[in-house]
């Protein structure tokens, strides 16, 4: 799973196949058709949660949601620009008054 973080209002977004912006409206980004490779405004930051982390996380608070586990913990990596399944384009023009 990636995420997108703006750079501008620190706002946090799940990527999906369609377009979502942050909160502030300066970053923006999707999945492209491959479901793998996201495509996202330039200046923001590609986030990856370890999609097996996240499952065994999952699947430990659905067996035990009351008490903390060890497998609650999730790694997530940020993607350099040079990774391929991360395309950055220009951002959206700014909003006036």
């Amino acid at each position: 799973m990636k995420l997108l973080l703006c750079a501008a209002c620190g706002d946090l977004v799940k990527m999906t196949r369609e377009l979502r912006s942050c909160a502030c409206g300066q970053a923006q980004g999707r999945y492209l058709d491959d479901d793998s490779t996201v495509e996202q405004t330039a200046g923001s930051l590609s986030i990856a949660l370890h999609n097996h982390d996240l499952h065994a996380a999952l699947s430990a608070y659905r067996d035990a949601p009351d008490a903390w586990h060890p497998l609650f913990v999730v790694r997530a990596y940020l993607n350099p620009l040079s990774e391929p399944d991360v395309v950055y384009r220009p951002g959206p023009a700014p909003q006036g008054p």
